[in-house]
């Protein structure tokens, strides 16, 4: 309990200390209780107050509680009893209000956020601003978001640590895709911890928000079907929290809906590398931006030495686990900027954005080095996988003499031009473990060479 003297030090006081409920005399030195009532109401419309006098009669109790909005008005004579109850009443209105703008904070915030959450993005983006901006809303530390592979007639989830990822489901096992607070680093391979598996299983199957112990589960429901669960490690506790939750809860299904649509649109689900259209699209994109800016564009072509070996001796499905660690292993270790596409068979591009010759010849060897312990294992057996690098770079620097941008025939011949190149280079270096480097060409010179 906070005491003041008069009306100035209570305010004061007021500025210092979170204060729910403020008992203020009518008559005080300095400032009158009304006039106390007044100042605080400028800096604070939720803090309950009751106003006390020991003379009946200054302003009918209805005037005062309506002009100054106080909580309670009392007359000292009528004894102990009657302020405690003033108190009781003050103390549970100030916890509905306080619900009650909670509630419309987060309502904004929520609809603020929606434009966001409806952009069309891919699903790793989406899954992070996700996990997020619900921390965010309510105020959780560790938490997942998992969503369920639209193959899978049936949501199953392997076990992990009891700490918050963000997680991908298919009809086997979690992928783990992202993680903060205590999920922060989670091993990809870990199970759910038996008490977390059927809190999201309950939640799944009841189509409801379960709460239990110190976590929720929500689950992520669009029409008639459940595309996905969030998962805190935080009581939802009030109803409050959990209508605010169900809330995001409806306009992140559709969200995830649309980004699982985008992931089938443009990914190879193999390897995890963009499809072969779209990474072709992307490259016009780059190349469109470099022409504006004179810069150099480099692209490497990858492909896995001996596949066809591994294909006839291992069988299909070796190939299939080579070809997804080849896919996974280059996303992995390119830059946020640089694109990675499934180009054909066993063949990738990465598409290297404002990369001279030389910074693509040191990607090129770094993924060369880091790759040289990639194997898979079959059957017992350990099956090396060797890579081979191409390097195409070209020169977009205009001079003065720039092409026409709008002309998509042009930068799609500069297009294939570059990926010729690398893919010469990739030829020279089969066999050899160094990268295969080819001097840099200009724009001018791809459309000159396509020309003739």
């Amino acid at each position: 309990m906070i005491t003041a003297p008069d009306g100035p030090a209570g305010i004061e006081a007021f500025n210092r200390e979170p204060i729910q409920l403020i008992l203020v005399d009518y008559f005080m030195p300095g400032m009158t209780g009304e006039e106390v009532v007044r100042e605080i109401r400028k800096r604070d419309q939720l803090v309950q107050i009751i106003l006390q006098t020991g003379y009946s009669g200054e302003k009918p109790a209805r005037v005062m509680l309506r002009e100054l909005d106080i909580q309670g008005y009392h007359d000292k004579g009528d004894g102990a009893e009657r302020l405690l109850l003033w108190v009781d009443c003050a103390l549970k209105t100030y916890r509905h209000v306080l619900a009650m703008e909670k509630n419309r904070k987060g309502l904004r915030y929520i609809l603020d956020l929606t434009p966001e959450l409806h952009r069309l993005q891919p699903m790793d983006d989406l899954l992070e601003g996700l996990l997020w901006q619900v921390e965010a809303l309510l105020g959780a530390d560790n938490s997942f978001v998992a969503t369920v592979n639209p193959e899978a007639s049936t949501p199953r989830l392997a076990g992990g640590s009891s700490e918050g990822f963000v997680a991908l489901v298919d009809n086997t096992d979690m992928h783990i895709r992202f993680g903060t607070g205590r999920y922060h680093g989670a091993d990809k391979t870990a199970a759910l911890s038996d008490g977390e598996q059927r809190l999201i299983q309950e939640a799944l199957q009841r189509g409801a928000a379960c709460v239990e112990d110190e976590a929720s589960a929500v689950p992520l429901i669009l029409g008639s079907r459940t595309v996905g669960v969030i998962y805190l490690d935080r009581r939802t506790g009030q109803g409050r929290d959990r209508e605010l939750l169900e809330i995001f809860a409806n306009q992140a299904a559709a969200a995830v809906q649309n980004s699982l649509l985008y992931d089938m649109a443009t990914l190879d689900s193999l390897t995890g590398a963009y499809l072969r259209g779209f990474a072709i699209q992307q490259l016009r994109h780059a190349l469109k931006r470099s022409l504006r800016r004179g810069d150099e564009l480099s692209l490497l072509m990858i492909d896995l030495d001996r596949f066809k070996q591994i294909n006839d001796r291992y069988g299909h499905p070796a190939g299939d686990r080579a070809l997804s660690t080849v896919g996974r292993f280059l996303c992995e270790c390119v830059r946020e900027s640089d694109i990675v596409g499934r180009y054909g068979g066993d063949e990738f591009i990465v598409i290297l954005p404002d990369t001279t010759a030389a910074g693509a010849a040191m990607a090129a060897q770094r993924l060369l080095d880091r790759g040289a312990d990639l194997r898979v294992e079959v059957e017992g057996t350990s099956i090396p996988i060797h890579l081979s690098v191409g390097i195409g770079t070209v020169s977009l620097a205009t001079d003065g003499d720039e092409p026409l941008l709008g002309d998509d025939t042009l930068v799609e011949t500069i297009a294939e031009g570059l990926i010729a190149h690398a893919d010469r280079a990739l030829y020279s270096a089969k066999g050899t473990g160094r990268p295969g480097e080819s001097t840099p060409i200009s724009w001018k010179q791809l459309l000159s060479a396509r020309a003739a």
